[in-house]
């Protein structure tokens, strides 16, 4: 026999990965560059799966071959994006 459900179903296990993902995601959509390697870079695919019990993400960049794991990937923020590196 199973327990009752816990009542925080709509809280992610790991906050601080959700947040990683939620900026991939926005960088995504709103084209703006993130950092692999220390160069600029933009997202072309983002994809998620369960990963025992979390939830992971790969990215794929442009003109990059292959999969990389989201926590490679560094989150250019707003005010970063004026300073080409």
């Amino acid at each position: 026999m199973t327990g009752p459900v816990p009542n925080n179903q709509d809280e992610p296990n790991d906050v601080e990965a959700y947040r990683h993902h939620l900026l991939l995601l926005k960088s995504m959509h709103c084209c703006r560059p993130v950092v692999y390697e220390g160069l600029n870079q933009f997202i072309t695919c983002l994809t998620a799966n369960r990963d025992g019990g979390h939830i992971s993400m790969t990215v794929y960049l442009a003109g990059k071959p292959g999969a990389i794991d989201s926590s490679q990937i560094q989150i250019q923020h707003a005010a970063q994006e004026g300073k080409r590196a």
